[in-house]
């Protein structure tokens, strides 16, 4: 389950005042800053508190204004008011693009099972016909009118800039979702990485813990990919913002092609032959903290008495296990990518203007701990 968080105090104070109509509608709404003050808390926690209410319909955003109460009828009914009828910028029909190739296994991963589903439930309600193209079948696009493409990488298949500039030439309807590409104007959606890393390491900051490990994937430091590098943000900003210099012997990476048990076991061999192993660690994904709780616990260590840790994916079996860790919300990505693909900006060159960074939340179960 969910514990309460400084976060949603501020989500359900706001609904509170919005709903009793202390704020009527189109009023604005403190800032970010002004939230956190308020509250005493962290910019990063209003800012995920006031995304939080823009997703469900509750505020809106005006560019250099600030955000405002979006209506009675919106606060009333959350995600369930009605909305008007959709234009979809002229689509028929949406493509859920990846080029994985045989490698379809990917779909199990609940990550991509549930914004793939959200995908076509989307394009479904808004009278959109969807299919899902392998792109590496025959390394390029139907060629189909009034089609609009989300483009998606699933493990280490990726897209490269070079198809991000070939389809921007052909002028398709194009958005990408799980990765983007600064250096052109293609709408994305992703998830919010930095606040997720933020989210698990102040998590175990919160419980006492003060010697926090994280357990990284990728062929070294300088070569973590982009979710990687973001958690490792998130996490540096926790310490930072709790006064904790950073130790570089916490920060470990293990060289591996996929996410496995493994390469948790391997990583709990590495802490703890440190002089000073850690007290939790955050270990940046599901498998990778359950071979780390395997490995400690057939080391005579509990968890997490011993030994607090936190996954990321909040995958099936994670609330079996009783794994605190991440859940990224995946569902209102692929939601978010077929209402951006259908908006009017979306139109053929895409914008740059149209994104989104979903905020994962924060599932606590039972392999974290108070340090004792």
């Amino acid at each position: 389950m969910s514990v309460p968080t400084k976060y949603q105090v501020i989500v359900d104070d706001i609904k509170a005042k919005i709903v009793s109509g202390e704020w009527p509608p189109d009023s604005l709404i403190p800032s970010q800053t002004e939230l956190a003050n308020m509250y005493e808390t962290s910019e990063m926690t209003s800012r995920r508190a006031l995304s939080e209410l823009v997703n469900e319909g509750l505020i809106y955003r005006l560019r250099g204004k600030g955000s405002f109460v979006k209506g009675a009828s919106s606060a009333a009914k959350g995600r369930e008011q009605a909305e008007p009828p959709y234009t979809n910028n002229g689509l028929e029909r949406v493509y859920l693009v990846h080029n994985t190739g045989a490698h379809i296994y990917y779909l199990e991963h609940r990550f991509y099972e549930e914004m793939f589903s959200a995908i076509r439930e989307e394009a479904e309600r808004r009278g959109l016909a969807f299919g899902v193209w392998d792109y590496s079948l025959s390394g390029k696009l139907p060629d189909e009118p009034n089609t609009g493409f989300i483009a998606t990488t699933m493990g280490k298949y990726d897209f490269t800039s070079e198809h991000i500039e070939q389809w921007m030439k052909e002028g398709r309807d194009l958005v990408t979702v799980h990765s983007y590409f600064p250096q052109f104007p293609v709408p994305y959606v992703i998830v919010d990485n930095l606040t997720g890393g933020y989210l698990a390491t102040q998590h175990l900051l919160a419980l006492g813990h003060r010697r926090i490990g994280i357990l990284l994937t990728g062929s070294s430091l300088v070569d973590l990919n982009q979710e990687f590098s973001l958690r490792l943000q998130g996490y540096k900003l926790a310490l930072d913002i709790a006064q904790i210099p950073l130790d570089p012997k916490l920060v470990h990476v293990i060289d591996a092609d996929t996410e496995n048990q493994q390469s948790g076991e391997r990583g709990f061999h590495y802490f703890f032959e440190l002089n000073e192993p850690p007290t939790a660690i955050f270990a940046t994904s599901d498998l990778k903290a359950y071979g780390l709780s395997r490995a400690a616990r057939m080391n005579g260590l509990s968890v997490p008495g011993d030994l607090s840790i936190i996954g990321y994916d909040d995958l099936r079996f994670a609330q079996f296990t009783g794994l605190t860790t991440i859940n990224q919300n995946t569902a209102q990505m692929g939601k978010k990518a077929v209402e951006i693909l259908c908006a009017p900006k979306a139109s053929k060159g895409g914008s740059a203007s149209l994104k989104d960074e979903i905020i994962p939340a924060l599932v606590v179960r039972s392999s974290t701990g108070p340090l004792t």
